[in-house]
């Protein structure tokens, strides 16, 4: 038995509904029916996984210990099997002889390219010489040279309002989030496309990400630079920035 299929079993032994489940461990529907399913694609961190398993195998009743150890042992089993991350149920398999007979066709192709496309700019008339330029004179001793271009200006760090910092998130793409506000408040959130939320913070905020691309941040309405590269996963991000961190 899976640990998807322990879970799933026991709740419906105490003859509970999956909303039910829902509603007394606030564990987010979604991330609930995918450790009952074993569908990790939508969680691919695995400490973000075990964390919920934990409550919702204690919740159940069940040896946590022994579960946890279970899920560890079947997901490295799935990875040694050839399945990319936690979830996909089917390894991914990627043909090398196609990839090479791919790049050899598109190499042989480029030149092609260029030339009919140069044809077709000149109407078959040789193009004309290129100029050439002159060389930058050398500058004599004694005399000032260019001056440097001035430093890229550092970002401005959003200031707090009245009321703290409001934060709002929106995603271009389905991504996990943990925010933790003025290090007390914990919110847990799965965005799809679209989606945008937003919290208010005293101080600061927290944030881990799962897919670091794939949101779109801003703070008392100033739009902050991307946290990272989609499908990037970041811990505890902390907003507002430091100084060395806007910086950077």
């Amino acid at each position: 038995m899976t640990v998807g299929t322990i879970l799933r079993e026991r709740r419906e032994a105490k003859g509970l509904t999956r909303e039910q489940a829902v509603e007394a461990t606030r564990i987010k529907p979604v991330f609930l029916q995918a450790m009952e399913e074993d569908d990790y694609r939508l969680l691919p961190d695995e400490l973000y996984v075990t964390r919920f398993l934990y409550e919702y195998a204690a919740f159940l009743g069940l040896d946590t210990a022994a579960l946890r150890t279970q899920f560890l042992q079947q997901t490295s089993h799935a990875q040694a099997a050839g399945t990319a991350g936690l979830g996909l149920k089917e390894p991914v398999r990627v043909s090398l002889r196609r990839v090479l007979l791919a790049v050899l066709l598109l190499v042989a192709a480029v030149p092609i390219l260029v030339i009919g496309y140069s044809l077709y700019t000149q109407g078959g008339r040789p193009a004309p010489a290129r100029p050439v330029l002159p060389r930058a004179a050398v500058r004599p001793p004694g005399q000032p040279g260019v001056l440097p271009a001035p430093p890229r200006e550092m970002p401005s760090i959003p200031t707090p309002g009245p009321e703290g910092y409001l934060l709002q998130i929106q995603a271009s793409d389905i991504t996990w989030l943990t925010v933790t506000i003025d290090g007390r408040e914990v919110r847990d959130v799965l965005l799809q496309p679209g989606d945008i939320v937003q919290w208010r913070a005293r101080e600061r905020y927290l944030i881990t990400v799962g897919n670091a691309g794939g949101i779109h941040l801003t703070l008392n309405g100033q739009a902050l630079p991307p946290l990272g590269r989609p499908g990037q996963v970041l811990r505890n991000v902390p907003l507002p920035p430091s100084a060395e961190a806007a910086r950077e």
